[in-house]
């Protein structure tokens, strides 16, 4: 008896032990992945990992009058003007440190899922999601390293002294948002349309379970709290986090998912009106995907931009994803520095629909453009009115000389360039990093 009771205890316990099981799939220890099973190990290839380049551009802006000072010129009588406080705040380079997060991600997916509306009713919808990885591996650029590097000015103005991402807590303050196209059926002409990430523990949950249950992800809210520590070893692993959208068009086709707060560096843009903007450094991901309402959820969204062999239909696709186009850099000759030293940059106006610069013509006339002009102005150079410009390549590349200081003005491709009527790609489309 007392052998056959145990055995039934034993019997009981089993079965309560599996009861506990299956259910554990589904309560939130183990969604978080706090308890059960361990993470399991991706394929090779299944994390794309967008490489921590620093760009030493980054740290500092271009020559430009110090903001806030409004000094009237004057020439002192036992000085030279040069010390003067209006001619000391009319070229200053502004310098910060600059640090960046490594990020990686398993791709843009959807899945189909019911979800509860404002009004409480429940309702089939289909989510689009974003698995992301987040590392701080310390790269970071101060103050002494780009004294050092050979293609920095050697005119410094140190704005901040931060202490470097090594050495104190920064916080990942993240930002998602998908930019796409789609034509509406009463269309026949694309329209833009704009997704910000939605917020939804309960959909974060979701898509843990779908993913990885023994892994546990944070939403946006939950990765601006999270702590980053520094990785010593490239192995290690980091903390894992999903993005999430809604009620995105099905019909959307050419889009993109920009991902902001993973560097503090930014750009300064000054307008002609002496306005200045900060332009934050973001990712800019590209994908595409057929765009139809049937079996939504079924559908791959690859990454990249599609490439065809059909010139005309490339440039319009190409439109679809802004990729930056070619520069008018602006060079200082610098007899102290013994090298060019960028001083102004402006947009190079070149047509995807013609391959043609609106402001090069003007420039092969030996005149300043416009927009070049305000620039160059913006750096705090006044300009002459007997402004030396000559072509040395047309279309491509002139010399400039203002009294006795000399320039170079070039346009500079920078992810496409036109080549013979076409257009041909420079560097990577999957992904670029972007001012905005």
């Amino acid at each position: 008896m007392q052998t056959r009771s145990a055995m039934k205890n034993l019997t009981l316990f089993a079965l309560t032990a599996m009861l506990l099981s299956a259910f554990s799939v589904a309560s939130p220890a183990l969604v978080r992945g706090q308890v059960g099973f361990e993470a399991r190990e991706l394929a090779p290839g299944v994390l794309k990992t967008i490489p921590t380049i620093l760009d030493v551009r980054d740290s500092f802006s271009l020559p430009m009058p110090l903001p806030g000072i409004d000094a009237q010129p004057y020439q002192p009588q036992t000085l030279p003007r040069q010390v003067t406080l209006h001619e000391r705040s009319r070229r200053v380079v502004l310098f910060r440190d600059v640090w960046q997060y490594e990020f990686s991600f398993t791709g843009l997916r959807q899945m189909s899922q019911q979800v509860r509306l404002s009004d409480g009713r429940i309702a089939q919808d289909n989510i689009w999601y974003m698995v992301y990885r987040v590392r701080n591996l310390g790269k970071s650029l101060g103050f002494e390293q780009v004294k050092e590097n050979p293609n920095f000015d050697r005119q410094l103005f140190e704005l901040q002294n931060n202490k470097a991402a090594t050495d104190k807590k920064v916080d990942f303050l993240p930002r998602f948002t998908i930019e796409g196209w789609v034509i509406p059926a009463e269309k026949r002409k694309y329209e833009k349309v704009v997704y910000r990430d939605f917020i939804d523990p309960a959909l974060v949950k979701l898509v843990q379970q779908r993913e990885d249950p023994g892994r546990r992800l944070l939403s946006t809210v939950e990765m601006s709290r999270a702590e980053l520590p520094v990785i010593q070893d490239e192995a290690a692993d980091g903390v894992w986090g999903v993005a999430i959208w809604r009620d995105v068009d099905p019909r959307i086709d050419y889009l993109s998912v920009f991902v902001s707060g993973l560097t503090n560096a930014y750009r300064i843009h000054k307008d002609a009106n002496g306005d200045i903007d900060l332009k934050q450094k973001t990712l800019q991901l590209n994908f595409w995907r057929p765009g139809d309402t049937v079996s939504e959820s079924d559908d791959n969204v690859d990454y990249g931009i599609p490439l065809v062999n059909d010139a005309r239909r490339q440039v319009l696709i190409t439109q679809r994803y802004a990729l930056p186009g070619p520069v008018l850099r602006v060079y200082h000759e610098s007899p102290t520095a013994n090298r060019s030293v960028l001083i102004a940059e402006a947009d190079g106006q070149v047509s995807l629909e013609t391959f043609k610069s609106a402001i090069t013509p003007t420039l092969d006339q030996g005149e300043l453009p416009e927009p070049v002009a305000v620039a160059i102005e913006a750096s705090g150079l006044e300009i002459p009115g007997n402004v030396g410009l000559k072509t040395l390549i047309p279309g491509q590349k002139w010399s400039m000389n203002m009294g006795e200081e000399a320039y170079t003005l070039a346009l500079e491709p920078q992810y496409w360039e036109p080549d013979f009527g076409k257009i041909r790609f420079i560097k990577s489309l999957d992904h670029l990093w972007i001012y905005r």
